[in-house]
C-alpha cells in the first residue's frame, strides 16, 4: 500500500487554491492590456475543459493572482500548463520571437483549508493593486475579478460556499489579516511566515521542531511543499548540515 503524506492529503482534499504566476527575473510579462486580455482568454478558454472555477484574480505587471476551485489537482496542473506554455509562445511572438523562459516557476499555489482564509484570500487578491500603489482602491483597478465579484453580490454564482454577509465583508471591508504567498517577500520572511502556519494548524509549539527530529521532518516537507522553498534554504535557515537534511528527506521519501 502506498502511503500519502499527510500534506498530500491535504492537497488532494482541499478545494479552493490561491496561485501565483511571475515573470522571469520579474519581467513585466503583462506590459500591456493586450497581454492581460490574452492571459485572462486563455484561462477562460481551458478552464471549460476542466472542472475549475476562477473565483477571483488580479493581473499586475510582472505576475498574476488566482483564486481557483478544484476538484482535481491533475485537472489543475494540465490547466496551468496548457494556459502558461501557450501564453509563454504569444508574448515570446510579440516581443519579437524573444527566445528564452518567460516564467519565474511553473506557478507556485497554497491550499485555503478554512472558510476564513477563502475569504481573507479573496480580499488580499483584489487589494494587490492597492498595496502596490497603483490605485487609491479596489474598484479602480481594471485588470482584477474585484467590481464583477462585487456586482455578483445579488446573483447565485458563488452562493454555494459564500453568504451575503460574506460578500459584504469581501466588498465593503476589504482590510485583510492574514499573510498569503507574495512573489516581494524575501526568503527570511516566507520561512518565519510558513512556519507560524505549520505550528498553527498542526497545534505544535515552537519547542518541538527543535526536540521532535519527526517534527522538523514534517516542517521540512511543509515549506518545500507549500512555501515552495528549496532544501538549501531550509538549511541554511535552520543551520542543518547536508549530511543530516540528506538523511531526513531519504527517510521521509522510504
Amino acid at each position: 500500500m502506498i502511503r500519502i503524506p499527510r500534506q498530500a492529503r491535504k492537497y488532494l482534499a482541499a478545494s479552493f487554491f490561491h496561485i501565483i504566476i511571475q515573470g522571469q527575473e520579474k519581467e513585466y510579462i503583462f506590459p500591456e492590456k493586450r497581454y492581460i486580455y490574452e492571459y485572462i482568454n486563455l484561462l477562460k478558454k481551458y478552464r471549460k475543459e476542466t472542472n475549475i472555477k476562477v473565483i477571483a484574480y488580479c493581473m499586475m505587471n510582472n505576475h498574476g493572482h488566482f483564486l481557483l476551485k478544484v476538484s482535481d489537482m491533475q485537472e489543475l496542473s494540465k490547466m496551468m500548463q496548457k494556459v502558461n506554455s501557450v501564453y509563454a509562445r504569444y508574448y515570446n511572438y510579440m516581443k519579437g520571437n524573444r527566445v528564452g523562459y518567460v516564467y519565474r516557476d511553473r506557478f507556485l499555489s497554497e491550499p485555503i483549508t478554512s472558510h476564513q482564509y477563502l475569504i481573507e484570500c479573496i480580499k488580499y487578491i483584489h487589494f494587490n493593486p492597492v498595496k502596490a500603489k497603483m490605485v487609491n482602491n479596489c474598484s479602480q483597478y481594471k485588470f482584477s475579478s474585484y467590481n464583477f465579484f462585487c456586482k455578483s453580490l445579488n446573483q447565485k454564482k458563488f452562493h454555494e460556499f459564500l453568504t451575503k454577509e460574506d460578500y459584504e465583508d469581501i466588498c465593503y471591508n476589504i482590510n485583510y489579516s492574514i499573510e498569503f504567498l507574495d512573489i516581494n517577500k524575501d526568503i527570511k520572511e516566507i520561512m518565519i511566515e510558513g512556519i507560524q502556519r505549520f505550528l498553527e494548524e498542526r497545534k505544535y509549539k515552537l519547542f518541538q521542531i527543535f526536540e521532535d527530529r519527526e517534527i522538523l521532518r514534517e516542517l521540512i516537507f511543509y515549506l518545500k511543499e507549500k512555501r515552495k522553498v528549496t532544501y538549501v534554504e531550509i538549511r541554511n535557515f535552520f543551520g542543518i548540515t547536508r549530511g543530516v537534511m540528506q538523511r531526513l528527506i531519504i527517510k521521509k521519501k522510504v
